[in-house]
């Protein structure tokens, strides 16, 4: 059973790996020595020849028992290892149906197109639970092959040799991802799997009994039913793939339109894009696809591609190429609505003649620092003598006055405050209450600087501002803190204007 997953290799699962690979290779050395100490049984060079090829075919065309998006594989090469064990039962030619086993399965998986962590695992898996189904045989089979006994004994033997690779292949998945290999091991379909593998043991049985019994032309015939279920395991195989990424793709549209901005796009796309592609890897990324690669460009985004690890086989690289275009496309139509979406909450969030903040956007900052309990202070401005600019230049003369004025408050309150623009004439500015006296200095440099002449283009203007100036106290809330600064404001304005002036904390 090969249940495993594409993707990244934590060093314990590439021991685990590695382990079981060592392991099985030890099973071969010991079937070799049997064969050598039994009498090294000539029949092994023949049982290699057909073997060898048979094995190599068969292991690249398992059965699949499929969900979704998963799938458990059932060998069809272990068909080998029991026709093997029925002709060269353990007891009269010890050794050799073990050695040609793991001399044929070993090639054939060290040979294969996946990654190689998941072919050093495969074919020590395959090696290790050859040998307890040759024990579990070896021990249970008859003299006379043709029996029901060696049959019960051939099926005996696989169910040992699929719970030893299931075990070995959830205990390497529970190390790779860092779950429970119980829970591996009751995955759905494990059960079915188990089923279908003593299927796969019965067709290996019955070659052998006709092998046996019959001519050698009529056991050319029983190749036919093997061709039958490489076929329709080809063809499983391709149906998996087509749901596993028609999953995948669903997978992603629904959470790339989700996303609320383009970093959580991205993540979106590669978490279920790197399940869409064949090789488990996917990327966007600013250059295009290197040599080992596939890739599309995203439309309409200069720089950016979706990138994917080029896989062995030319089939699974045109199916590759054809996701991650279809990936681009989804992802260039969704990058054009988290813009409009972040222009659209950014438009809502600034005033449109200024620039600056508007009265949304200070009093969320606001709300905010007082609910963290952090000493602010806060300065509400008007504008003196604005409506005479108004009256005499012209709006459009106002409009240039306010975004100049805009500018200068900006500037004068620096980068750690945060002015804004309430409406008509009136501004405010969001401070941190940090040093003693720096906010009324803070308030004195915003009347200073709206004092000076303004130059625009229907003429010269002069204006003041009137400030009121507040800092927070325990319980404060930003009602408040905006109310006590406006007060502070018609203070100064009734003083004569063009004055910053700091409220008291009764108010």
């Amino acid at each position: 059973m090969d249940n495993r997953r594409a993707g990244g290799w934590p060093r314990a699962s590439v021991a685990v790996d590695t382990a079981t690979l060592v392991l099985g290779l030890g099973a071969l050395v010991g079937a070799l020595l049997r064969w050598r100490a039994g009498g090294a049984d000539a029949a092994l060079a023949g049982a290699l020849v057909l073997s060898v090829p048979l094995c190599w075919v068969l292991a690249r065309f398992p059965l699949l028992v499929t969900g979704i998006a998963s799938g458990i594989s059932v060998p069809l090469s272990p068909v080998v290892l029991f026709h093997l064990l029925t002709v060269h039962p353990p007891a009269a030619s010890p050794g050799t149906a073990l050695l040609t086993w793991t001399l044929s399965t070993l090639p054939a998986h060290l040979l294969d197109r996946r990654s190689w962590t998941s072919r050093v695992f495969n074919a020590g898996s395959a090696m290790l639970s050859g040998l307890v189904a040759a024990l579990v045989v070896g021990a249970l089979a008859p003299a006379d092959p043709l029996t029901p006994r060696q049959l019960l004994a051939v099926l005996t033997g696989a169910g040992a040799y699929y719970v030893t690779d299931a075990v070995l292949s959830a205990l390497s998945v529970a190390v790779e991802h860092g779950r429970s290999p119980v829970a591996e091991l009751i995955e759905p379909g494990t059960a079915v799997g188990g089923g279908m593998f003593l299927l796969v043991a019965v067709l290996g049985y019955l070659a052998a009994a006709v092998e046996l019994a019959l001519p050698p032309w009529v056991v050319a015939l029983t190749l036919v039913p093997v061709l039958a279920v490489v076929v329709a395991a080809s063809a499983s195989r391709s149906a998996h793939q087509r749901r596993r990424q028609q999953h995948a793709l669903f997978q992603a549209a629904v959470q790339v339109h989700a996303a609320a901005s383009a970093d959580e796009l991205v993540q979106a796309l590669e978490l279920h894009g790197s399940a869409l592609v064949s090789t488990g890897l996917l990327q966007v990324c600013a250059r295009p696809p290197g040599a080992e690669e596939v890739g599309c460009a995203i439309p309409g985004e200069s720089g950016r591609w979706v990138v994917a690890r080029r896989a062995p086989a030319p089939a699974s690289q045109r199916i590759d190429q054809t996701a991650v275009e279809s990936l681009a496309a989804l992802a260039a139509a969704a990058l054009v609505r988290v813009r409009l979406s972040e222009e659209s909450e950014r438009h809502a969030l600034v005033d449109a003649l200024t620039g600056l903040p508007n009265r949304r956007h200070f009093t969320a900052a606001l709300e905010r620092c007082v609910a963290e309990g952090a000493s602010v202070a806060v300065l509400f401005a008007d504008l003196d003598g604005f409506k005479a600019v108004n009256d005499t230049l012209g709006h459009a003369a106002g409009d240039e006055l306010l975004q100049e004025a805009a500018r200068r408050l900006a500037q004068a309150v620096g980068a750690d405050g945060l002015p804004a623009r309430l409406g008509g004439d009136e501004f405010a500015v969001l401070l941190p209450d940090r040093l003693p006296g720096l906010v009324e200095d803070v308030g004195e440099a915003v009347v200073a600087c709206l004092r000076e002449p303004f130059l625009l283009s229907a003429g010269p203007a002069t204006i003041g501002a009137s400030v009121g100036v507040t800092t927070s106290v325990r319980d404060d809330d930003a009602d408040s803190l905006l109310s006590r600064a406006d007060a502070a404001m018609y203070v100064a304005k009734r003083s004569g204007g063009s004055r910053s002036v700091l409220a008291g904390d009764e108010a």
